[in-house]
């Protein structure tokens, strides 16, 4: 089993809109791709970060996935709305804190 997890740093007092952004994005993606994924806030630690987590079979299966994924319209159309608020300095998350991992049971 591969355990997927892409995390981020919320905006100051963003965190209502990062949650419903990363909600929005995973409608998307079940939709494209019917896979569920998991939507998560730390409550320890460093706080103020958004955690999105999916499991897979394979990695060739989230392969897939991702590539379903990317190519569907709505996935395209919210990609560049939140490049634009990037640009703007309105995007409900902070640039360049993205980071992802792949886990494997063991």
């Amino acid at each position: 089993m591969i355990h997927f997890r892409h995390t981020v740093q919320i905006a100051p007092g963003r965190q209502a809109d990062a949650v419903a952004r990363a909600h929005e994005w995973m409608a998307i993606y079940k939709k494209a791709t019917g896979v569920d994924a998991r939507v998560s806030v730390v409550t320890t630690g460093t706080l103020g970060r958004l955690c999105i987590s999916v499991d897979f079979e394979s990695m060739g299966a989230d392969e897939a996935a991702e590539a379903k994924a990317k190519a569907h319209p709505d996935w395209k159309a919210l990609g560049a709305k939140q490049n634009q608020e990037f640009r703007d300095g309105t995007a409900p998350i902070v640039p360049g804190t993205m980071h992802e991992e792949y886990w494997r049971d063991a």
